[in-house]
């Protein structure tokens, strides 16, 4: 009797072991997105460039580990650690201000979710601003536009903050309502490098429809080595500032075909740089292997009683071999005027016109995801 309940109880123990097991989940996943591109007035003589630059155009590189955990009752735990890299060098991307390499420098977060409650998470996560902006953005604010269409800079592109709590709640008759909060760290002073935000979304079936706000506080200073938030706006040094962020946008897909629109308010005071930065953008299948995206983007710079536009566009041509892997090819004009010329031409830009008011782009590549 004694050997037979063992047994049951040795095969419950199995079961229920099996179960558990079956009910927790990690999964390694990555991109790889490598281009060779052309650009013209990459020196201060106008020189033409070939070159693989920082990765591919559509997406960064990356790599990650996410998992999740059933705690019973609707209630599991969660975690995700996602690092990038320049696929042409192996480099580590999204270092410090001081230029310390981070392992996990694109997301670094545990938490729990709730079926009933929402979500709350900590750690290294994007900014509500930022997660918002890139959902309207055809490119979602990856590469291409880094290089040639970013129109929200510092935080809005930078996207990432230590030390955050973000809470997202159940999604009720489509409304997904975020509030995230970062921690500035310093004794006796809760204000300094805090962050505090809130985003709403509407998604229903085609549409989805969205906005946020947030406020960073300390960014800039003229020593990066002890700036949490870096020293630089569009690579020009600036003095401690405060940056407010707004954004706003929608997209909806009919048949073949996806539009995307948004607008992007961006203020750093007293370094006295303000962006209005509109876009649009229409992605149709010709083919369910082959996607035209085509963006029209716009960023009014106001600073030091200058002005002056960006407008940029071209289209990319996208090829899938499969549904991990595609190739590309793609042409953008970037046209400059007023402080815009004169931003661009700082060393540290994002892409660097060397006084020229105008940057041609061709671009070939190849992406792969795991």
């Amino acid at each position: 009797m004694k050997k037979h309940t063992l047994g049951i109880l040795t095969g419950l123990g199995l079961a229920v072991s099996g179960i558990a097991h079956a009910q927790s989940s990690v999964t390694l996943y990555g991109i790889i997105d490598e281009a060779v591109r052309y650009d013209t007035h990459q020196n201060k003589s106008g020189g033409k460039l070939f070159t693989m630059g920082s990765g591919g155009e559509i997406q960064g590189s990356r790599w990650g580990l996410q998992g999740t955990e059933d705690l019973g009752g609707g209630l599991s735990a969660i975690f995700q650690l996602e690092g990038g890299f320049t696929p042409n060098t192996g480099v580590t991307q999204q270092s410090t201000p001081s230029g310390t390499a981070r392992l996990f420098g694109r997301t670094a977060l545990v938490g729990l979710s709730s079926t009933s409650y929402g979500t709350l998470t900590m750690g290294r996560q994007y900014t509500l601003v930022h997660e918002m902006g890139w959902t309207h953005d055809i490119y979602a604010f990856a590469n291409y536009t880094g290089t040639v269409g970013f129109q929200g800079a510092g935080l809005t592109g930078g996207g990432r903050l230590d030390n955050s709590v973000r809470y997202t709640s159940p999604t009720l008759a489509g409304f997904t309502l975020k509030g995230s909060y970062t921690f500035g760290g310093v004794a006796g002073n809760t204000h300094q490098n805090s962050s505090p935000a809130v985003s709403l979304s509407y998604d229903h079936g085609p549409l989805s429809v969205g906005a946020a706000y947030q406020i960073v506080n300390d960014i800039g200073g003229l020593t990066p080595a002890t700036s949490t938030y870096g020293s630089t706006y569009f690579g020009v040094t600036i003095p401690d500032s405060s940056q407010k962020i707004f954004t706003a946008g929608a997209t909806y897909k009919f048949g073949a075909a996806k539009v995307f629109g948004s607008y992007i308010y961006s203020h750093v005071y007293p370094a006295d740089y303000r962006n209005d930065s509109f876009s649009t953008a229409v992605q149709y299948f010709i083919t369910p292997g082959l996607v035209l995206d085509l963006p029209f983007y716009i960023d009014f710079v106001h600073h030091a009683g200058q002005s002056g536009t960006r407008i940029t566009t071209g289209p990319t041509l996208d090829y899938f071999l499969s549904k991990r892997t595609d190739v590309y090819v793609g042409v953008d004009y970037n046209h400059l005027t007023g402080a815009w010329t004169t931003l661009a031409a700082a060393s540290g830009s994002n892409q660097p016109f060397y006084g020229f008011n105008s940057l041609f782009e061709a671009t070939i590549g190849l992406r792969h995801k795991f």
